[in-house]
């Protein structure tokens, strides 16, 4: 059939639009948003917030994200409207991402990216912390979601209309208050500390520190002075994740004094280290002797004099005849004497239920009885062959919570940690600038 040139520009015209149609309905269905799917079964893969930025461009063909400048007052309206319930929320741990929390949560991958992608202009992602608290909340309305980032700093809300992410503060970051509290214990500490207003969680960080090392039952006594210095978010409500944070505290009596500080490290890692730099609960220990040469490890082994397999709980060092050995850290003596195959023993007890035993010693320091107290690199005695040994070494024992452990697993069996080199200069530096602090609002408290 032929067509007159008029009608083929008809066709081809009408062709043409028809295809366009086709392909703009196509496209429209293909960018529609992804539905979240509520699944907590479903496995998932937890990416780094680093990786997601680098390969956001592959997977984010579906949902579109941009900022907003919206007031808070539209995101609260907007909660108000659909009337948003609660639905989950989540702590931040060591290792955890937005990403990853909302993908474990039911959220498909390119949901959880654009939502971060929303949130990081306001505050970058990389810097959210531990403790940190984010809250998932559903509308039946129209079953949409909304998100809720509290930081110890600031609240930011995003939701999603029409496939677009919105993401605004709904409360700006307000300048801490910085609150020191003195007291002397009367009864009991946390009795005391709730009549001189202390907030529970400074009052429960408080104790959660004092007691690796303090018994409270035990070493609290009338007239024990306390010393707490914390900052309290006053845009966040009593309750609120990240309203506290405990920044120092001091017990001090005749018979203790212990403080600790809080100290971020330029890994951005937030701990409590004492005035010394030792993490809490921890200890810097050093060498029974100064030079090593071990000669019988930690473990089962066949006994020299014997001949039969036992388990051997320490260490044995070689070592010349009245070597000197070191207390490995400050301690009392709690044992001194003679003990069967052990010959003549010492057993010091230290810090976190930590002792340290060292055997067949030649001799004792002098004036040392059980009660003693000892320094850390004080000489505690001599090296020896007493009791049952077939030469002479230092047999060395380290006890936590009454278990004979392995004296090079120590760090890792009490979660050792310490600072050292910069890092201990530079929190020592900080260390002076919390107490010049304390003192100028101990000063200011004294003239009011």
């Amino acid at each position: 059939m032929q067509f007159s040139p008029k009608s083929r520009v008809i066709i081809i015209t009408s062709a043409t639009l028809i295809l366009l149609i086709v392909m703009f309905m196509y496209f429209k269905k293909a960018v529609q948003p992804v539905q979240i799917i509520s699944n907590p079964n479903t496995a998932n893969i937890i990416l780094t917030e680093e990786f997601i930025s680098q390969n956001s461009s592959n997977v984010m063909t579906e949902v579109q994200n941009i900022e907003t400048d919206a007031a808070p007052e539209e995101i609260i309206g907007k909660q108000e409207k659909n009337n948003f319930e609660l639905v989950d929320k989540h702590d931040f741990g060591n290792g955890d991402t937005i990403i990853g929390i909302l993908k474990n949560r039911g959220f498909e991958l390119s949901e959880a990216i654009a939502l971060s992608n929303a949130i990081d202009p306001i505050i970058p992602v990389k810097l959210i912390q531990i403790d940190d608290q984010i809250e998932i909340y559903r509308s039946e309305k129209d079953k949409s979601y909304k998100i809720i980032l509290i930081t110890k700093s600031a609240r930011i809300a995003v939701i999603k209309e029409k496939g677009v992410y919105r993401a605004d503060l709904i409360r700006e970051p307000a300048k801490l208050n910085y609150v020191y509290r003195n007291f002397l214990i009367d009864d009991n500490f946390y009795d005391s500390s709730i009549r001189n207003d202390i907030p529970e969680p400074i009052l429960n960080k408080a104790i959660e520190l004092h007691s690796k090392n303090i018994n409270f039952s035990r070493d609290i006594r009338a007239g024990t002075e306390s010393r707490l210095y914390f900052t309290d978010n006053q845009s966040f409500k009593t309750g609120e994740n990240g309203k506290f944070e405990l920044i120092y505290t001091s017990l001090s009596s005749q018979v203790i004094n212990e403080e600790f500080f809080l100290y971020q490290t330029t890994d951005e890692k937030k701990n409590y280290y004492d005035q010394y730099g030792v993490g809490a609960g921890g200890m810097k220990i050093i060498t029974p002797l100064r030079k090593l040469t071990e000669t019988s490890k930690y473990g089962m082994r066949i006994h020299p004099v014997s001949g039969e397999e036992k388990m051997h709980y320490g260490i044995d060092y070689a070592a010349e005849l009245n070597t000197p050995i070191y207390a490995i850290a400050d301690g009392v003596v709690d044992f001194i004497g003679d003990k069967g195959d052990f010959g003549k023993y010492i057993r010091l007890s230290h810090a976190n239920n930590v002792k340290s035993a060292y055997a067949h010693l030649n001799k004792f320091s002098e004036n040392l009885i059980k009660g003693s107290l000892v320094n850390q690199s004080e000489i505690i005695g001599y090296t020896g062959q007493t009791g049952l040994s077939t030469g002479i070494h230092l047999h060395y024992e380290i006890i936590v919570n009454e278990k004979r452990i392995n004296p090079n697993k120590f760090d890792e069996e009490i979660n050792n940690y310490f600072l050292e080199n910069e890092q201990l200069s530079s929190f020592y530096i900080e260390r002076e600038k919390i107490r010049e602090d304390i003192r100028k609002l101990e000063q200011k408290s004294t003239f009011q």
